[in-house]
């Protein structure tokens, strides 16, 4: 197959993409050096949040908002055609007080979010036991989001990249891409050792590795990885009612029975291991934000790449000086929330129909831009 499209890399952006692309008739080819979601969307918690605050620019939260309201029909579209469930499901999110003197910050936090719109309560010490009993009873008050979800990262990944095969896309696992090939300003294809792939438009959407075609191209992609660790625990009985946020960390309970303890945030290069400090600092998160979950057992722990970019905005657009490459990076921490809305843009974009969301904030070109 000849395809139209090629897209690299197969998270929950780059198979987002090729799912709307198939959907519309194009043909695509997805090519994946590991496997599907095997990087940063296998290592998130796949929360699906709308929890702006003052720095979070108005065209990121118009992106986050259109693309939650996105998740229920894709949820069952998806169980639907393959019926695999991506445990898309109601998720609560309390943000926790824990000391005296986080409690005038939170207000702050909820005032501004309610002028904006944000569906938030403040609860009591009393209500938030009610809400979530595992939780330190020295709790002061929370933030109260009962409108937030979330997925099975993994399982997302899979079944929009099923569907987009069944729809006619054609996906390639544990193949890395070479090279690009180019013709004068033009991105005509890839190579992969000995073999070349034409088409007509190729989509970069492989996460932190976007940067890797920079060189190439002579033009900058500035996504930078950002390691972030993770830790699951099995519990005897009951996990989480809600997600669980605090000042230092947050916890949730899986629709799988595992409860995620997470995140760091740290620059460590693309070294994507797991370290005993970041795993240690994690488990003694447990006993001070739900200390009935202490005895839990320790199951596992990892470490995912985030990507991201000096302004903590997403890359949506076309690559400056350049035909036939567009690319769909740096959506740092909100790859799993912004993924079913960066397909259809993209999509959009791609078939040169006007996407129905402003994208001028997220254009690669803005790096260029402030550069001259």
């Amino acid at each position: 197959m000849s395809p139209d499209v090629i897209v690299i890399g197969a998270g929950a952006i780059g198979t987002s993409i090729a799912y709307q692309l198939a959907k519309s008739g194009v043909k695509v080819m997805v090519f994946e050096r590991g496997q599907v979601g095997g990087e940063a969307t296998g290592a998130s918690a796949g929360m699906i949040q709308i929890n702006p605050d003052r720095t979070t620019p108005t065209a990121l939260s118009k992106l986050e908002v259109e693309s939650a309201r996105l998740f229920p029909a894709l949820a069952t579209e998806l169980l639907d055609r393959t019926g695999m469930d991506i445990g898309y499901r109601a998720a609560p999110l309390l943000h926790v007080a824990l000391h005296e003197g986080e409690e005038p910050q939170l207000r702050a936090h909820r005032a501004w979010q309610v002028d904006h719109g944000v569906s938030v309560a403040w609860v009591d010490r009393a209500a938030v036991l009610d809400l979530e009993p595992a939780l330190n009873p020295d709790v002061r008050a929370a933030l109260y989001y009962p409108e937030n979800h979330q997925v099975m990262p993994l399982a997302l990944a899979r079944a929009l990249a099923r569907t987009a095969v069944d729809l006619g896309a054609v996906l390639r696992e544990g193949t890395g891409i070479d090279r690009l090939l180019t013709h004068g300003d033009r991105v005509v294809g890839v190579a992969i050792g000995g073999e070349s792939v034409h088409a007509g438009e190729v989509v970069i959407a492989n996460g932190a590795w976007a940067s890797s075609w920079s060189d190439a191209l002579h033009t900058p992609i500035p996504v930078r990885p950002v390691r972030g660790q993770m830790v699951a625990l099995r519990t005897t009985g009951s996990g989480l009612r809600n997600v669980v946020s605090a000042a230092e960390g947050y916890m949730l309970t899986k629709p799988d029975g595992s409860t995620y303890v997470g995140t760091t945030v740290e620059d460590a290069g693309y070294d994507a291991r797991p370290t005993a400090a970041g795993i240690a600092g994690l488990v003694a998160l447990v006993p001070r934000i739900a200390p009935r979950l202490a005895d839990a057992t320790f199951s596992s722990a990892w470490a995912g790449l985030r990507p991201g970019t000096s302004d903590g905005l997403p890359l949506l657009g076309r690559l400056p000086g350049w035909h036939g490459v567009t690319v769909a990076a740096g959506h740092f921490r909100d790859g799993i929330l912004l993924a079913p809305i960066t397909g259809e843009v993209m999509a959009d974009l791609l078939a040169r129909r006007h996407p129905r969301l402003a994208l001028d904030a997220f254009d690669p070109a803005r790096f260029l831009v402030r550069v001259a």
